[in-house]
């Protein structure tokens, strides 16, 4: 037992961002399920109680008094099924676009893209004639955050393909899509199982996000510093950092157009080029690869 807990404490501080966000969501998930079997052993509504102080409530004079649930509504599931297959499309998704833009973007885009996702499902619920006719349910889920990554992953790499099943090999983009013409069909159907406009707000945010990135503006940027934070947050101890050993023909080749005056001047030319290696690793991990200056990406490129 002590061996498995020691395996997911180290998956979760070693792993990207999209494994922190999932460890969060089933971690809250599991609290829940215990509220919800204890308030039933105790006749307590646990959960209907959970819902209210938890959830996203459509109601315009709810949300005033639980500004939070724009928030924790993003990390609340209904069920096994619920969680099982935001999680999935979270782990995949998220593992790819934090190779591209690095962890603290798959963490803006989740926040804000699910954040863009409530705001288009209040607003739609409280603007159509047919929908503010029906009741105001709690929206609850991952969705719309984890459309936000999927349709940015897309926007960003469009000719990403991948093999369904293990067997065919489909363009991500047109998964992702048939996701979001579905809910688009959808849109009329507004209860507490489908909140079809909060995917398609995530849908929106993700799009525009990554349209604007590839234009030199980062909409997501007056967010980083809280991205950055909550990285923080997750950090335990000194980060490890990656080494780059050197091949003794090239050390020798170096040494041939450069020679140090003596082995002090070697020593301390090796610590400044590896502090140099560190900065830029830490930066990968911080930006991704593509945050990178053009000379930094010619400097890595050179000690290969």
């Amino acid at each position: 037992m002590n061996d498995i807990l020691e395996n997911l404490k180290r998956q979760f501080k070693t792993g990207g961002m999209y494994i922190k966000l999932i460890y969060i969501n089933v971690a809250v998930f599991i609290i829940f399920a215990l509220v919800e079997g204890l308030g039933v052993l105790l006749k307590i509504p646990a959960m209907e109680l959970a819902h209210y102080h938890f959830t996203l409530n459509t109601s315009m004079s709810q949300m005033l008094y639980q500004p939070w649930g724009w928030i924790t509504y993003m990390f609340f599931h209904a069920g096994v099924f619920h969680l099982a297959m935001n999680m999935m499309m979270l782990f995949y998704i998220g593992k790819i676009l934090e190779t591209y833009l690095g962890g603290k973007k798959v963490l803006s885009i989740y926040i804000l893209g699910g954040l863009a996702g409530a705001l288009v499902q209040v607003v739609a619920k409280n603007s159509f004639p047919a929908l503010r006719e029906q009741f105001d349910y709690p929206v609850l889920g991952a969705s719309g955050a984890v459309i936000a990554l999927a349709v940015a992953t897309v926007t960003y790499a469009p000719k990403l393909e991948v093999y369904l099943f293990g067997s065919f090999k489909l363009k991500l983009l047109w998964i992702v899509g048939f996701f979001v013409l579905q809910d688009m069909l959808q849109m009329s159907r507004v209860n507490g199982d489908v909140a079809s406009f909060t995917h398609l707000g995530g849908a929106l945010f993700g799009f525009l996000m990554i349209t604007k990135y590839k234009k030199g503006k980062d909409i997501t940027k007056w967010f980083d510093p809280i991205a950055a934070y909550i990285k923080t947050i997750f950090k335990k101890g000194k980060s490890t950092k990656m080494k780059v050993k050197f091949s003794k023909p090239r050390e020798r080749k170096k040494a041939t157009k450069t020679p140090p005056r003596d082995d002090y001047d070697y020593n301390a030319n090796k610590v400044a080029q590896q502090k140099k290696i560190d900065a830029i690793l830490d930066k990968i991990k911080y930006k991704g690869y593509d945050g990178l200056t053009k000379k930094e990406k010619d400097f890595l490129n050179s000690i290969k």
